[in-house]
This record gives C-alpha cells, sequence and structure tokens, in this order.
C-alpha cells in the first residue's frame, strides 16, 4: 500500500511563510490597517498606522464606540468615518464587520487613509473655479465702474485748478481725489488676483526700481505724516524679471503699511544682494513699519486672499505679493522684530 510521504515538522519557533507573506502585504500599504475587538483589545496593526500615529491614544476606541452604535448583526456592509484633528488633518476611515470562523472573535477592521492633501487640493481647486467666476465678473465690473471714476478724477483735478486758491474747498476735492484712488487700487488689485500673473522678463535695475517706487508713493506719505528711510547698497542691482509687477509688490508693501498707521509712523525699506560662493543670485527687500504688528494667532493667514484686519479693504494686497513673488521664483515672509510694528522680507532671484 502506498504512504504519503509529508514533509518535516515544523518548529514552533520558524516563522510560517504564509504568515510573513501577509504581514508583507500589510506593511507595504500606505493605508493604516487596524483590527480591533468588541472589547477593544487590538488584534493587528500595520506600519502605516503607526506612522499615522494612530495607536495608543484612545482615536482607535473612539471610533469602535461609533462603529458599535451603528452596526447590526444584520448589516454588514462598509461605512466610512470622517476625522478631522485638531492639527488640521483629516481622515477617512472605511469600517467592516470582522467574524472569525467560529464567531467567537468579533470585532471591526479599520483601513485608514490620511486625506489631508486630497482635501486640500480640492479646497484649492473649488478656490480657483471661484476666482475664475470672480475674474469674469470683475472685468465687467472694472469697465463699468472705470467709466464714472475716470470722468470724476478728471473734474476733480480741473476743479482743484480752478480753486486753487481756496484751501477749504481743494481739501474737500482732495478727499474726492484720494476715495477715487483708492476704489481704483481696490479694482486694480482685485482684477490682478483673480488671473495668474505671468511675469515679462527683462532686465531692469532694482535700486533705481525702489527709488522711483519710493519717490511715486512720496504724495501718500506726506498725506499720512509717515517718514521714510532707505537703506540701499552702492551702485546698481541688476536683475531679471518684471519691472512693473514688481513695482506692484512695492506699492502693495507701501499701502499695507500706511493702512497700519493711520496716525502717522515711519517706513523703512532697506535692500541688499545675497551672495552664494561669491556670487549674487538674489536680492532680499525688507520693509518695515511702526504699527501695531501682527498678532502670532493670524500670522499664517496674513498672505491668503479676503484676510485682513482692518475694517476697509478686501484682503487682497498681500495676498498678491505672494503670488507675484512666487511667479518670479522668489518668497515673502513676516520677519521677528524686536521692535514695535511689522516687518517683511521679500526675496526675488536676480535671475528670473
Amino acid at each position: 500500500m502506498a504512504t504519503r510521504k509529508t514533509g518535516p515538522e515544523k518548529s514552533p519557533d520558524q516563522p510560517d511563510p504564509h504568515n510573513q507573506f501577509l504581514e508583507d502585504i500589510l506593511a507595504s500599504l500606505n493605508c493604516a490597517v487596524v483590527a480591533i475587538g468588541l472589547d477593544g483589545e487590538i488584534y493587528l496593526t500595520n506600519r502605516a498606522a503607526g506612522r499615522l500615529g494612530l495607536v495608543g491614544n484612545g482615536l482607535i476606541q473612539k471610533w469602535l464606540e461609533e462603529a458599535k452604535a451603528r452596526a447590526s448583526s444584520r448589516v454588514k456592509a462598509v461605512h466610512k468615518i470622517k476625522w478631522d484633528g485638531p492639527d488640521g488633518r483629516k481622515l477617512s476611515i472605511s469600517v467592516s464587520p470582522l467574524k472569525s470562523k467560529d464567531e467567537k472573535r468579533g470585532g471591526f477592521v479599520f483601513i485608514i487613509d490620511d486625506v489631508t492633501e486630497i482635501a486640500r487640493l480640492r479646497k484649492q481647486s473649488m478656490r480657483a473655479d471661484r476666482l475664475m467666476a470672480l475674474g469674469e465678473m470683475a472685468a465687467g465690473m472694472a469697465h463699468e465702474v472705470r467709466n464714472p471714476l475716470g470722468g470724476i478724477e478728471i473734474f476733480t483735478s480741473l476743479l482743484m485748478r480752478e480753486l486753487k486758491g481756496d484751501d477749504e474747498k481743494t481739501k474737500m476735492l482732495a478727499h474726492i481725489a484720494t476715495g477715487v484712488q483708492s476704489i481704483n487700487n481696490v479694482i486694480s488689485n482685485f482684477l490682478l488676483f483673480t488671473k495668474e500673473p505671468k511675469p515679462n522678463l527683462r532686465e531692469f535695475d532694482c535700486k533705481k526700481l525702489i527709488l522711483d517706487t519710493l519717490e511715486f508713493a512720496g504724495y501718500v506719505f506726506e498725506q499720512n505724516k509717515i517718514v521714510v528711510k532707505s537703506f540701499l547698497p552702492d551702485g546698481e542691482i541688476p536683475m531679471t524679471g518684471d519691472p512693473d509687477l514688481v513695482r506692484q509688490v512695492l506699492l502693495n508693501m507701501i499701502h499695507n503699511s500706511t493702512q497700519a498707521m493711520p496716525d502717522g509712523g515711519l517706513f523703512t525699506l532697506s535692500a541688499r544682494t545675497v551672495l552664494e560662493e561669491g556670487a549674487p543670485v538674489s536680492v532680499e527687500i525688507i520693509c518695515k513699519d511702526t504699527g501695531p504688528g501682527i498678532d502670532s494667532e493670524v500670522r499664517d493667514k496674513v498672505f491668503d486672499p479676503f484676510f485682513t484686519t482692518k475694517d476697509s479693504g478686501a484682503g487682497l494686497g498681500l495676498a498678491i505679493v505672494s503670488q507675484i513673488v512666487q511667479a518670479h521664483g522668489g518668497y515673502v515672509d513676516i520677519l521677528e522684530s524686536p521692535e514695535a510694528g511689522a516687518a517683511f522680507v521679500i526675496s526675488l532671484p536676480l535671475e528670473g
């Protein structure tokens, strides 16, 4: 009679290749997998669960209670739990009932995906769609509003010339002119933000651009009783970029500082070239004011569109600054300043 030949018995310490293969599969998954009993005992976790910090903080047990409340013995369908963490993380948890063959070990299997980046991209996409619609509306609005504004501006200038000797009336007309400029600035910022800036790169002297912009804004500084100090290097600062957009950045920074100092103050602008291995690679522009400064609670939001702590304004000035600087391959950030007020650093590459 033929006998069936069997292999040697496995030692209890010898790993089961089948179990090892399953462990390798679980370890290779980007999503976290957790199997938990109805009593809260964790049967299994994979590496991703550890990376997400899900074990040992009570989160799994919290989800278990929610799963037990929603599940029934007759329902085996998968259901979802969404969780928003205090640190801004967003998790999507797929919950499936777990039943062993002998039906003694019941529980749930959680498959957890970190969807924070997906949620951010979705939000960004929705904002882009809104901005596209706003852009179309803004183009029509700018045409309708700017036509009468142009007339008001022209007639105000003519009246100011005719009434040059009448200080009281020219002062009132100056208020009208300032209001018109303010509306024009809001419309320009709105239009600029709704379309992605595409720098028209050409060579220019950044130092001369800074000096010209400060001179252009001289009337605004004078009207707001703001003293201006500038610290610029000797000689030119040759760079390749879009001088019109860089000028817009400087004007927005000046406008932001002016609004922060309604009772007057000091505006300081300094610039220097940054060297790497002895060669100039970027220009660093620092703008400081003596206003109230920026609270730590809102530091992360100041470059967000439509965010403002002021009673007036659309909250687009610094968002446009960030947008233009990034389009040039640079960055803008808030500087820690031991003195009162706010300080911003703008870094732009010299070669666009």
